[in-house]
């Protein structure tokens, strides 16, 4: 089985570091062990597909955390491939399986062909994504499902969502759960950690963790909102926010600022990868109150290292976190500041929670879904 995997968004700035971004690493880093074990030869290639050189050096980067797989590079503009609907065989050569993981594939001629779809947020909630975005997404994503003969998806109720707004035969799509990095687990020595977060970004102990891009689907706005309540009844925490700025931001922080909901809130901007951990270790609670997620990477990188969480009671949250996390209506501040004082207060209740966390991520490995992905490519070669 020779299997194309489309890498090209890796190689893109506006990918690094995200959720979607760190999905396509983490599966690039555990898909030879299983290959080796799966078929002698099968065989992975990476596929790049773009018209800017400043992307090269990443494309490097990619190729290297990939284990230095061959793959294939084409520099015809994007938009030239879609305008010609050039099979992905002109630029990719001959293959089995391609997978595009990012959303979209190109038609092929012979090869199976399967697509991951994050989520459904262009059709849920335009209102919080780029229009040009939202007019991208919804010519080329219902596309790509019906082109594909295995979509693949990251949680249940993504899974639904393709099934049921795309109208996708559920015999098509399945879900394969994310895993966590090797290295996610509580702190070793929090005083060294906590002095170096102070150092680099002006972090005090007892804050409040949110880890992740700034944009308006993560419900920044409601967060910033709960944690005022919390202040005015005591509470001397941080709130950090971590990450980077995404969509819509500048006018989502002018609405923050204009309420006064920016107080005691810190933006840490990017955060070095080796910092992640220390950040989810040592806070007093994490918090993903998300409108709309496709899985919540974050929930389980958290529960790995020690945090309690609060989640949001919608879309995957639930699924991800289980009992293991404390649900709360996104859309009520009250509500979410009870969760957070709940589960950033010491006690019984917390050390329950971080146990139950703990084990909660452990159900989450990489590992599996490497495995699950390559049975999915087998699946759409039979289908095909």
């Amino acid at each position: 089985m020779r299997i194309l995997f489309d890498a090209t968004a890796l190689a893109l700035t506006g990918y690094h570091k995200g959720g979607a971004y760190r999905y396509g690493v983490e599966l690039l880093r555990h898909l030879p062990g299983p290959l080796a074990e799966f078929d002698s030869e099968t065989e992975l290639k990476l596929y790049f597909n773009f018209f800017r050189r400043h992307h090269l050096p990443r494309m490097e980067e990619t190729v290297a955390l990939a284990g230095h797989p061959p793959y294939v590079f084409s520099r015809i503009h994007p938009k030239l491939l879609r305008a010609m609907r050039a099979p992905v065989e002109w630029t990719g050569g001959n293959h089995d399986v391609f997978h595009g993981p990012f959303d979209r594939i190109p038609p092929s001629r012979r090869s199976a062909r399967v697509v991951t779809i994050h989520d459904l947020a262009f059709l849920r909630s335009p209102e919080g994504l780029p229009a040009d975005w939202v007019a991208e997404l919804n010519a080329t994503v219902p596309v790509s499902a019906r082109r594909a003969h295995r979509v693949i998806t990251v949680s249940e109720f993504s899974r639904m969502d393709i099934v049921n707004r795309l109208g996708i035969d559920p015999e098509r799509v399945e879900a394969i759960y994310h895993g966590i990095p090797e290295g996610l687990k509580p702190p070793a020595d929090p005083e060294a950690d906590l002095k170096r977060l102070k150092e680099r970004y002006d972090i005090d102990p007892g804050y409040l963790l949110y880890l992740g891009t700034l944009q308006p689907n993560k419900n920044i706005e409601g967060l910033c909102s709960a944690f005022q309540r919390l202040r005015k009844d005591g509470f001397s925490g941080q709130l950090v926010l971590a990450g980077s700025k995404g969509w819509l931001y500048q006018e989502m922080w002018q609405r923050i600022v204009a309420r006064g909901e920016d107080l005691g809130v810190l933006q840490t901007g990017f955060v070095d990868e080796e910092d992640i951990p220390r950040l989810y270790g040592n806070c007093a609670a994490f918090c993903l109150v998300s409108f709309l997620e496709g899985f919540g990477i974050p929930v389980i990188e958290a529960m790995a290292c020690g945090a309690p969480v609060v989640a949001a009671d919608a879309c995957s949250l639930p699924e991800v976190g289980g009992e293991a996390a404390i649900l709360v209506q996104p859309r009520d501040p009250e509500a979410i500041a009870d969760g957070i004082l709940k589960a950033a207060t010491p006690g019984p209740e917390r050390d329950a929670l971080v146990q139950a966390g703990l084990a909660r991520a452990a159900t989450f490995t990489w590992e599996s879904s490497a495995k699950a992905h390559l049975k999915a490519y087998k699946r759409a070669m039979e289908s095909r």
